[in-house]
């Protein structure tokens, strides 16, 4: 025979579900930046090493000597130093995708314990050691639009507007 669930069971459940949706959403809000901003950084590498291709032409074609092998000595050490800055974006990426795993490692235990469903403390203590795990501000900034209820849409809106004020590199 079918069990049938009381009022309190089904809101609890109700609790449940709100919860995983925004830890799944939070986690997919995440990853979608992070694609996001490796693609951008790949395009930028990708034009320093064509530049770099292009200036070590150039300089195969250059006699000994010759006034122009400073200049383009100088536009080669710039490059690199651009094509290093972009390859920093792999840090950075690597590190977000590895709490969006752990995020998703302690989603799955938590719901897997039918008696953690409708333990509040345990979701609140989940939110709390992911939020606690970040060392990045982006991070931050999309965990609390998330939690506040945003979409994923809205959550990206909020951070590329904080991001347009500090284009820095983040440090973590």
């Amino acid at each position: 025979m079918g069990y049938l669930m009381d009022q309190k069971e089904q809101q609890n459940l109700f609790c449940f579900r709100k919860e995983t949706s925004r830890l799944l959403l939070l986690c997919n809000t995440q990853l979608t930046l992070s694609v996001s901003e490796g693609d951008d950084n790949i395009l930028s590498l990708s034009s320093v090493f064509q530049e770099l291709a292009e200036i070590c032409s150039q300089l195969e074609n250059e006699k000994s000597n010759s006034p122009k092998l400073d200049d383009l000595h100088q536009k080669i050490q710039q490059s690199i130093k651009n094509g290093v800055m972009a390859f920093q974006f792999y840090d950075r990426l690597t590190q977000q995708i590895s709490h969006i795993q752990k995020t998703m490692d302690q989603l799955s235990h938590l719901i897997k314990e039918s008696e953690n469903l409708v333990d509040e403390s345990e979701w609140l203590s989940l939110r709390t050691h992911l939020k606690n795990s970040y060392s990045m501000e982006s991070e931050h900034q999309i965990f609390d639009a998330i939690m506040e209820g945003k979409s994923k849409q809205q959550a990206l809106e909020v951070y590329h507007k904080l991001k347009q004020f500090d284009d820095d590199i983040e440090l973590f």
